[in-house]
């Protein structure tokens, strides 16, 4: 019993790896058509009627059409490979059969287009070299012009493979290997798949053989129902075609992938071209020749195809076809202001198989194309081409090269170009002729038609000419409403504040750091229209609404990120700011636009006779406001208008639009536009005065020029710091064997880290007494815009901060010392240094115990008086190395001294 069972998993084994390697064959490269005579047991598999086909009963039978003798398992890849069946039963093409980019025998789908698989689908063509037309044309031309057709064939034509079902045409030829669909119903059914065997016929059961191959397809309709009727009777029926046969051509010549070609009998001339990449850069898209028989029985140009879309010339091909591709014939550059420049072959007389080439030294003959012609492939003149003219490069008696200009008349349009003509049509002149051109800083740049007399006052008629568009959008976006609810950002906004200001939103930061020297915020991003960056639906325009969205950081007045900002004016300003509701507004007012120049405008004019440039000034201001002859200047063609404002050419003092605002203890707080000539105390004085509780010492005035400035200044400062940490690091790197100096360079670099992020707040010190009071002690000094002077009220408290017992805040009192305060705050701990206390002043200035002259029984430093908004500032001593590390820096040093010492003596 054991035998018998491992008999017959023997046999199904034996089966199976038959069926799995017959169609698998590798070293197949021609396979056997399943006829039967070679069939895949021996048995033929050729009969009508037959529906399945066991190979053992056991493994299951392969059902559907019956296996005819004349129908091939598929054309090997490249020789290796497989055959593909189509699901009606083996030894039928499917169609969809694959090819490979390898040469040899390719599948074609039945409309004659190659399919794509994952598994050898056609990879793109590599770039060709260029042609010496298409170098020498670069030469003359300056682009690199491509040869037109050839982008058709760049890559596979994806696009142009339909499905296998395709429309048979009436005129199609049956031949062997076709697949007739015959359906017969009423008296009598009948749906059946008939393929036309070797001798051209098909077997119709009860009917017998009918001869069909060499028939059009319109014609078997009549021939079947002949043939029926004769058996048949009350039937109708219908016939079609199902899968079509295989035929082989060839592609020769200068084909990018020449060779012989399996396509369907459905495919074209054009088909066959596809398949094989199309002509290679020296080959002919002209005159492509298909041979049949040893005959031309069509020629071929694509010219008409990619032209005009005509493919009239395209035949259907037959089995054992060739379709060969000529060298190119003539060809001519065209190149210029055209709407097609490439270039082109020229239709030749010859045939490509007439003659010999000509000898080298032959002249080039002139073809029976004219210029007309020429244009009219290129697709005709652009819109911006000079239709007076056109060049020709040409080569004489192929050794020199000559220009040749003609004119676009009749006579210059009928002359006939050469192999290797170089034209090029040129463009029209960029100039402008007769007109004037007015731009810059005004309502419509742009350019007029000029006339003899023309004046400036003509194309500058009035002032509100000059207001650019620009500022009538800041304008008009004023009165925009604020959204009801906005989304308030989790992430807190950076600390660089603006000027004397902390605890400020994004916005202001960016528009106080766009000047800064080594800030990562583009100068061309500042809002000079006053629209806050961070709240999009904020009110926009000269008036800048910021809160909506704004994260305030809680820190203290003399935060580390905002350099020299100590004074008690911004102290009283960060507390109103973070007692201040989360989505509170800010109003900001500011110049909505740059202001015009009016003492400087310019006349741009080009000398005719001597192509020099130069420039004609005027009044602008005279001109526009006072209507003064004399500067309006006369007009020539030509002539480049600039209007120039403010914020291209730096005006002087006076002529500029100053705001100051003023903040704090003033009569009247607020901003406030600035005259020719005033200064900050007749402004102070057009504001009301200071009032009672004004505390001028405290007082801070900023300025953007002096931010700008300070910042500049701090960065060239710790750009030196970084250069000195770099030396000594590379030093310590060298010379240090112990982790000490790594973690002494990590230190530093965070703190230089820290130092880079510090910004400038531009305060000017105006040098108050503590007891200044009333206007007659403000300095008259010259404002700039963009000044802000804080004034605040007079403070009741003195700080105590850093290495005491008791940091804290404590009333003023008059008659207290430095010492007393150090006293309440619990003195000094152990590791404070006490030889550098200082003190900050409500004004900003410091005062430290080294200015401070002490005796060597007193210390006049702590009997230092102390003003209201004074803070007391006790530093930490700073980490010293310890003994033990001290002891081993000498003894790496002596033991380096000890080892020189001895090397040294070795070599004496």
């Amino acid at each position: 019993m054991s035998k018998i069972v491992f008999s017959t998993l023997f046999s199904r084994l034996l089966a199976l790896v038959c069926v799995a390697t017959i169609p698998f064959a590798s070293a197949q490269t021609t396979p056997s058509a399943i006829t039967g005579q070679s069939g895949y047991t021996g048995t033929s598999a050729t009969g009508a009627g037959q529906s399945e086909y066991c190979l053992d009963p056991s493994l299951g039978c392969m059902t559907g059409t019956p296996l005819s003798g004349n129908n091939q398992a598929g054309v090997p890849v490249s020789g290796t490979g497989m055959g593909i069946n189509n699901g009606y039963g083996y030894g039928q093409n499917n169609g969809y059969s694959q090819y490979s980019q390898q040469g040899g025998n390719v599948y074609i789908d039945s409309a004659g287009f190659p399919t794509s698989t994952n598994q050898n689908s056609q990879a793109p063509l590599a770039p060709q070299p260029i042609t010496d037309l298409q170098r020498m044309a670069r030469e003359s031309t300056g682009i690199l012009l491509p040869i037109f057709g050839q982008e058709l064939f760049s890559k596979p034509p994806s696009t142009f493979a339909p499905a296998d079902q395709v429309p048979v045409t009436p005129d199609y030829v049956l031949g062997p290997g076709d697949e007739v669909l015959l359906r017969i119903w009423g008296h009598t059914t009948l749906n059946s798949r008939l393929t036309i065997d070797r001798t051209g016929s098909i077997y119709i059961p009860q009917v017998g053989s009918v001869h069909l191959a060499g028939m059009h397809f319109a014609d078997i309709q009549a021939l079947l129902k002949k043939e029926l009727s004769r058996t048949y009777k009350n039937f109708e029926f219908s016939a079609d075609l199902g899968r079509l046969r295989s035929i082989t051509v060839f592609v020769m010549g200068e084909s990018r992938r020449p060779g012989s070609y399996t396509v369907s009998a459905l495919s074209t001339a054009i088909n066959a071209i596809f398949a094989s990449g199309g002509p290679t850069q020296q080959g002919s898209l002209r005159r492509i020749e298909i041979l049949r028989a040893s005959q031309v029985a069509a020629t071929l140009d694509l010219y008409g195809f990619l032209l005009n879309g005509n493919k009239s010339t395209d035949i259907p091909l037959q089995d054992g076809d060739v379709v060969f591709i000529p060298f190119v014939g003539p060809q001519v550059a065209m190149s210029g202001a055209v709407r097609h420049p490439a270039i082109y072959e020229l239709p030749s007389v010859a045939a490509a198989t007439a003659a010999l080439p000509a000898p080298a030294t032959a002249p080039a003959a002139a073809t029976s194309v004219s210029v007309d012609d020429l244009l009219k492939l290129a697709g005709g003149f652009t819109s911006t081409a000079a239709g007076s003219r056109l060049s020709i490069e040409r080569i004489e008696n192929h050794r020199d090269r000559h220009a040749i200009t003609i004119a676009l008349d009749a006579a210059g349009l009928a002359t006939k170009v050469t192999d290797g003509d170089v034209l090029r049509a040129d463009s029209v002149l960029r100039g402008y002729r007769d007109s004037v051109t007015i731009r810059g800083n005004l309502a419509n740049a742009g350019r007029f038609p000029w006339h003899p007399g023309m004046r400036l006052s003509e194309i500058l008629p009035d002032r509100e000419s000059l207001l650019t568009p620009e500022y009538w959008q800041a304008r008009n976006r004023l009165g925009l409403p604020t959204p009801l609810f906005q989304p308030v950002p989790t992430a807190p906004t950076t600390a660089a504040t603006t000027p004397g200001r902390t605890g400020t939103n994004a916005a202001n930061n960016m528009a106080n750091q766009n000047n800064a020297p080594g800030s990562s915020v583009p100068a061309d991003s500042q809002v000079i229209s006053g629209v806050d960056a961070a709240s999009p639906g904020s009110t926009a325009g000269p008036t800048r609404l910021i809160g909506a969205t704004e994260q305030r950081d809680e820190v203290l007045p003399n935060a580390s990120n905002t350099a020299g900002s100590s004074a008690i004016a911004e102290q009283q300003e960060s507390a109103a700011d973070r007692l201040m509701a989360g989505n509170a507004r800010r109003v900001d007012i500011t110049i909505p636009a740059p202001e015009i120049d009016w003492s400087y405008a310019v006349i741009e004019r080009l000398d005719s006779n001597t192509l020099r440039n130069s420039l004609i000034p005027f009044h602008l201001g005279r001109l526009v406001q006072d209507h003064d002859a004399n500067e309006d200047k006369e007009l020539m063609p030509g002539d480049v208008v600039t209007i120039l404002s403010q914020s291209d050419i730096h005006v002087s003092q006076d002529e500029q639009t100053k705001y100051i605002r003023l903040e704090g203890e003033f009569g009247s707080s607020g901003i406030y536009s600035v005259a020719p000539g005033e200064t900050l105390a007749d402004v102070v004085k057009r504001a009301g005065g200071l009032t009672r509780n004004a505390y001028l010492y405290g007082s801070s005035f900023t300025r953007e020029s002096a931010r700008v400035l300070q910042q500049q200044r701090l960065d060239e400062y710790v750009a030196s710091l970084v250069r000195q940490q770099q030396r000594i690091g590379s030093v310590r790197a060298i010379s240090a064997n112990t982790p000490y100096g790594a973690s002494e360079t990590a230190e530093e670099r965070a703190l230089l880290e820290q130092m880079g992020k510090l910004r400038a707040t531009g305060r000017v010190v105006l040098e108050f007494a503590p007891d200044s009071t009333g206007v007659a002690t403000v300095p008259a000094l010259p404002l700039e815009n963009g000044d802000s002077f804080r004034v605040p009220s007079r403070p009741a408290i003195v700080s105590v901060v850093g290495s005491v017992y008791g940091q804290n805040v404590f009333l003023f009192n008059g008659s207290r010392r430095v010492g007393d305060y150090l006293t309440l705050a619990g003195k000094p701990t152990r590791i404070a240094d006490k030889g550098h206390e200082f003190v900050i002043r409500a004004d900003g200035s410091v005062l430290s115990k080294q200015t401070v002259k002490s005796g060597l029984w007193s210390d006049n430093f702590n009997s230092a008086s102390i003003f209201p908004g004074d803070t007391i500032v006790v530093p930490e001593k700073p980490v010293r190395p310890t003994f033990l590390r001290n002891v081993l820096d000498y003894s790496q040093v002596l033991a380096q001294f000890g080892v020189g010492i001895a090397a040294i003596t070795v070599l004496k």
